[in-house]
Order: structure tokens, then sequence, then C-alpha cells
């Protein structure tokens, strides 16, 4: 068989620069733009500007820039409040007022319940939203090491695996947002180099800074870690890989927060909601959108540690919750205990697999489920939904924290009967271009 050479095409537009007019946002907030047949994704270019750009990327028919240039401003542009904004790939739209932002997060569920279910008017109620500013309550920082062996501690750049140093991070909570060079000065003066792989911080009732060990602290080091909690407000610990290390002994290595009356203790690896304040609005509208009455039985498919079930059992006769995760049914079990809720029951299950068999239901019992909330992790909840369907349950309340998935997860409930009813965004990462929702589903 005869092998032809086959050149390799030569992309001659990488590092042009490139005067376009920006026509929309994609869905991840860059502009878009045109150059004859190819698109051309522009970083940190809004609608109705004119900018200059440096092609990073090129495939057959788009393109990838970069903006260097804002020739023509758009009026809902605005300067970023930090400064690492342009270098750090935490954030994607602090050029973008917060009004244009929510305009952003908005119509991009517009165009994907247009493209799943053909729907053109959505019945949007007020956005949630909250402090827009050191909302974050839990963050890993990078640790990096450069050539002289000295610690560079930030976040990573956009689609890179690089670390941009930082000073402040604005969206980080108060407690965290200036403790970038302590952190960095810290690592430095270890006589253990390059003992620290990265920080973990969490903001709870107790907050807790994690340094990941991943070699022996000397004895020296470790005081040097002692002396500088002293005159923090926050308890340090050591990630080694037999657990967790708290530098002064606790009392519990749990942590805790509050929300709608209930306290619910969670380990440093388990999923909680980074904004806090943001959890509760979205907690509290949850129980509003559903109506909840004492004649109510709840199912809480995603359960996780109890963050809706808690709250809702308060209001109802039952509650089930159901989670893929063990350590998490266990928890939240822990959690109904200590807030002292006889009404509950937890179970584990793969929600996201073929429905064989759902033992928790009994729907010719007196506590046959009549509403059902559910809040899956980015994949959706498909087959849940398929299973939802079957079971012929009145009120669906969902949460997602995916825009494509809960779209198409909508669609199964829409084209079995049932009516979107409410939906708002919970603009629980201001900033950036990930988009929270929560939709109310009714059975006609």
């Amino acid at each position: 068989m005869v092998n032809f050479y086959k050149p390799k095409a030569v992309k001659k537009n990488i590092n042009q620069q490139l005067t376009v007019e920006i026509n929309s946002l994609d869905m991840n907030g860059d502009g878009v733009s045109r150059q004859g047949k190819k698109t051309i994704f522009v970083e940190f270019a809004l609608p109705g500007e004119t900018v200059e750009a440096k092609v990073t990327q090129e495939k057959s028919k788009f393109l990838r820039a970069n903006t260097k240039k804002v020739l023509v401003a758009a009026n809902n542009r605005v300067t970023p409040l930090c400064k690492h904004f342009y270098q750090c790939g935490g954030c994607d739209l602090q050029h973008l007022d917060y009004d244009g932002q929510l305009a952003f997060k908005q119509q991009k569920i517009n165009d994907l319940f247009r493209r799943n279910s053909n729907i053109e008017q959505l019945p949007w109620q007020s956005a949630l939203h909250t402090d827009i500013w050191h909302y974050r309550r839990k963050a890993r920082i990078g640790v990096q090491y450069n050539k002289l062996n000295k610690a560079i501690v930030g976040f990573r750049q956009k689609s890179s695996n690089v670390i941009t140093p930082i000073k402040r991070c604005p969206v980080l909570a108060e407690t965290f947002a200036n403790e970038f060079s302590d952190f960095a000065a810290l690592i430095n003066s270890f006589s253990s180099k390059q003992a620290i792989s990265h920080i973990e911080v969490i903001t709870a009732e107790v907050s807790v800074v994690i340094f990941r060990q991943v070699r022996t602290l000397s004895v020296e080091d470790k005081q040097k870690l002692l002396n500088f909690n002293l005159h923090k407000p926050y308890q340090i610990a050591l990630q080694q890989d037999d657990g967790l290390h708290f530098l002064e002994p606790q009392s519990s290595n749990y942590l805790s927060y509050k929300v709608s009356g209930c306290e619910l203790q969670f380990t440093t690896t388990d999923f909680v909601q980074v904004n806090i304040n943001l959890n509760a609005e979205m907690v509290n509208q949850a129980m509003q959108w559903l109506a909840l009455d004492v004649n109510d039985n709840v199912l809480d498919l995603f359960c996780g540690l109890g963050n809706f079930s808690l709250p809702i059992a308060k209001q109802v006769n039952s509650v089930i919750g159901v989670e893929g995760v063990q350590d998490m049914v266990e928890r939240a079990t822990m959690n109904a205990q200590t807030n002292q809720l006889t009404n509950c029951q937890f179970y584990q299950a793969d929600l996201n697999a073929e429905k064989s068999d759902w033992p928790w239901l009994n729907s010719n019992s007196e506590n046959a489920i009549n509403k059902i909330v559910l809040d899956p992790a980015r994949a959706g909840a498909y087959n849940a939904v398929k299973n939802i369907v079957e079971l012929e349950v009145n009120t669906v309340l969902y949460i997602s924290c995916d825009a494509a998935t809960m779209a198409r997860d909508a669609k199964v409930l829409l084209d079995n009967g049932y009516t979107l009813d409410k939906i708002s965004l919970m603009d629980m990462f201001s900033h950036t271009r990930h988009v929270e929702t929560m939709a109310l589903f009714t059975r006609v």
C-alpha cells in the first residue's frame, strides 16, 4: 500500500491581530464574531464592542482569540474589581456589570429550553442573589514551586495548570481573601522544601485551613505552623495519607453550618454549597414553591447530607432522602438525629441507573409521596426523571447546577404531562459563567 505524504495544514491565523465586532456571547461568556465563514470566539469581549484581538487557536470552522484592546466599549463594560482577573481562571465575567451577568445567564437558559423543548417564553421569577463579593466559603488554593524552589500560591490560569500568584481574592470569604501572601511566606519558611501541594479553605461555624502535606514536615516546621495559627481566626489541619490532623485538639472533626433553623455537620471532603448565604435563600425558596403542609410526604433525591431534607422535614409529615454516596447517607441520618427530627429516613442508591427497585416507595401507604425534590450533580438526573414520571407525582422541584442537563431532563417531564410553572436563576457563583437554576413542574 502506498502512503502518500500529506502536509499539515498551515494555520495562517495563529498570533494574527484582528479587528472584530462582537455580536453576542457564547455559553462560556466569550464574545462571538465572524470572519468570512469562520466564527471567532473572543475572550473578555462583550456584545456591541469593537476590539483588537490576537488569535490563539485555529480550527477548520472557528478561531479563538484574546482581547488586546477595546476600541469601542459596550455600555455595560466595567473595570474588574480583582487585579488578577485577566490572568486567573476563577472568574469569567468581572468585566460585565452585574445586571448584564444575570441577563447573560438567563438568556443561556432561554436558548437551551428553546432548542430542547421549543419553549419561547419561560415563566421567570426574580433571580436569587445575595452579596456578589466575598461569597465563596470553600476553595482549593494551588501551590507550585518555581526554579528557585519558592512557593507560588494562587489559582490556576484558564485552561492551564499554571498557577497565577494571588495577593487578594474578592470572591473568597473575608476570612481568607487576603491570606495568600501569608500562606506563601509560611511555606517558604519551611526547611522541608515542596512539602505542601495545595491548600483548602473552608468557612464554617469554626473555619479551617487544610495544608496538604506530601513530604514530612520537620518538628521546627510544625512549630512554625502552630505559631502562625496563634494569630489567625481559623483552625489549621494537615492532610496526610492517613487522614486529617488538626494542630490543636478538636472536640470533633466535623464542621457545621446552619440553614433554616437546622444545624448540619459535614466533613472537609463532603460536598456543601460554597455560597452559604445563597444556600439559605435557595432552601427557603424551595420550601415556599413547594407550598409545604403537615400532610405532605416528600421524596428528596440526591439529598446529600440533608441540606433540603431537614428543613423540609420540620414542615411536613415525612421525608425520604436518597443519595448515591453511603457516607452522605450516614451524615444525613446523623444530622436528622442532631436536629431531633424523627420523620426522616435516608437510603443509598444509584439514582443514575435504570430503576430496578425503589424499595423506599409504597404508593399504597398512607405516606405515599406527593412531592419530589431533586438536586443532582452536573450530569443531571435523566434516569431519575424518567422514573419520576412513572410515579405520577403532582409536584416536582428541580434544582440544577448545569443548564444543559436541566434542559434535557426538563423535556422528559414536559413530554409526559408536566408543565413548567416557575423558574428562577440562583446566582451561586457571581462573576462566573456557571448557572444554577430552580424550576417547579406540576402535573396537569
